[in-house]
């Protein structure tokens, strides 16, 4: 019997692509039932995967885990990044809150399993060091920019509050649990949220409200 082995980049891809299958569908689980109501079992049901395949790619459950709140975060930050394109402060303020809240409704169980499990307040203290160390890192990376660009703006005079810091963790607090009581079978569309957020967050910080750009309404 002839053995056809695929060359190593096409294997590359190959395992790549399954990890990522793995920490989607280990995103929605956890969300949905948290770390002890979710086992590999079911993780790999979900995937099309054996159990004993799990292992391929992961060491552990633990691992898994850590790994889907990981990539959620570099998805998150990506997302915002990649939807956000004026330099000037206030327009830049607006696209960003847009885009957080974008994401909260779009991916929902994304956004439940950060909310659950981490959250912007603090880190589960027994997380190992790496992993901690990691998420403290891709979350200060946001909050940093978050808080550069409202610097920037009441330096401008285009804003106005009396803290940066204080100011910076109450819009954050104001995007992060949209996804909680939003209902896709609602009344409110997602470009309706949006907008109404965008308004809020402007408000906040003391600028000026506007219409919204394209990008922060419907796309």
């Amino acid at each position: 019997m002839t053995t056809i082995r695929l060359p190593a980049d096409d294997v590359d891809v190959e395992v790549n692509q399954s990890k990522e299958r793995i920490l989607r569908s280990a995103q929605t689980l956890f969300a949905q039932g948290g770390y002890d109501g979710t086992s590999l079992k079911a993780i790999a049901q979900h995937v099309g995967l054996s159990t004993p395949a799990l292992y391929w790619h992961f060491k552990s459950k633990d691992e898994i885990y850590l790994a889907a709140i990981e990539k959620m975060l570099e998805d998150f930050l990506t997302a915002v990044r990649e939807a956000v394109h004026s330099s000037e402060p206030l327009e830049k303020f607006r696209e960003t809150v847009a885009a957080h809240i974008r994401f909260q409704l779009e991916r929902r169980d994304e956004a439940g399993l950060y909310a659950h499990t981490v959250g912007l307040r603090r880190l589960t203290a027994d997380l190992p060091k790496r992993h901690r160390e990691t998420l403290v890192a891709l979350q200060r990376s946001y909050v940093d920019e978050l808080r550069d660009i409202l610097q920037a703006g009441r330096d401008a005079g285009t804003f106005s509050f009396l803290d940066v810091r204080t100011t910076v963790f109450a819009v954050l607090t104001l995007c992060e649990y949209v996804h909680t009581w939003y209902n896709p079978a609602g009344p409110l569309s997602v470009d309706d949220v949006v907008r109404q957020y965008v308004d809020m967050a402007t408000r906040m910080v003391g600028a000026r409200c506007e219409p919204p750009t394209q990008n922060e309404g419907e796309r």
